[in-house]
């Protein structure tokens, strides 16, 4: 009896490793607050509509430079085995969620901007919704899940830049 039960304690652990999340697989990030310091990033010179749009455009650029920085460790759509992939990623989810939050929190300074800024807002959102999917795929290391992150990543991406590049 102790022979099946071990025997089924060692598979139930076995099958519990393979596929599954991980106690090392780090918490989501909490984000800060939306809007702090995004003001910062604007030249102080330019008139309020100038300010925003550069804010904007700003954001989307530093989400795209999250995106080359990950690709420059990880190049393809590999589940990479590396201990440091899915930290690497995790990190990787936040910082971009994060930004996103930031842009999508950014009110309209009037009403000729806030069509614009609610083209960006939709990119954002799918852009959010889809890294989400991709942390979680990575956090249950389900590899068909990723690739489908990886095969729409760019995507979303190139929707944030010419949602915020469009003229406003």
């Amino acid at each position: 009896m102790r022979g099946v039960l071990g025997m089924a304690l060692a598979l139930g652990l076995a099958l519990a490793a393979c596929g599954t999340p991980d106690a090392n697989f780090p918490s989501e990030t909490v984000c800060p607050s939306p809007g702090a310091g995004g003001s910062s990033r604007a030249n102080p010179g330019a008139r309020p509509e100038q300010a925003f749009v550069a804010v904007v455009r700003t954001g989307a650029l530093q989400i795209v430079e999250e995106r080359e920085r990950l690709r420059e460790v990880y190049p393809t759509d590999t589940f990479f085995r590396r201990e440091g992939f899915r930290p690497d990623f995790a990190a990787y989810a936040d910082r971009t969620i994060c930004l996103a939050r930031e842009l999508r929190a950014m009110g309209a300074p009037n009403e000729r901007l806030a069509s614009w800024k609610a083209n960006v807002d939709a990119a954002l959102d799918a852009l959010i919704g889809h890294t989400e999917a991709g942390r979680e795929a990575v956090r249950t290391r389900n590899v068909s899940e990723y690739r489908a992150w990886y095969r729409g990543v760019d995507a979303r991406l190139e929707a944030v830049t010419a949602a915020a590049n469009a003229s406003p």
